[in-house]
């Protein structure tokens, strides 16, 4: 009996813990843009509207204006907390982050290159409707 105890102990255990792969899944909005130090949230989501959606099946669509629907594939490495973004649109719209979390925020800074160690772009989930 006690062993049928501890079974069940160790499999609720394992099943409760969070997998840090899944913190980034769904919706997210993008909050805010800081290039160089410089908010320029208004340039890049001047509606306030961009937004993407990370899958289970590690595919993504993102949206929203100025720059329009987007889509591809990302590979998020919890370990190393690294998140790169191979884009249906291309090389040129591939990227690398460094990607942190805090209070309600996921916090993406870019990595490789000294253009994109400039960027720090925040991302909050969207508010529901009531």
């Amino acid at each position: 009996m006690s062993k049928l105890i501890l079974g069940v102990f160790v499999i609720t255990m394992f099943l409760s813990c969070d997998n840090p792969k899944r913190a980034i899944l769904g919706k997210w909005m993008m909050h805010q843009v800081i290039q160089d130090g410089k908010e320029v949230t208004q340039e890049h989501n001047p509606k306030n509207e961009r937004y993407i959606i990370l899958d289970e099946n590690e595919t993504f669509v993102s949206g929203g204006a100025p720059f329009g629907e987007n889509a591809g594939k990302y590979d998020f490495n919890p370990r190393e907390k690294t998140l790169f973004i191979d884009s249906d649109g291309g090389v040129d719209d591939d990227s690398h982050w460094k990607v942190s979390f805090e209070d309600i925020e996921m916090i993406w800074q870019g990595v490789g290159t000294e253009w994109a160690e400039g960027f720090k772009i925040i991302y909050i989930r969207p508010k529901r409707d009531s």
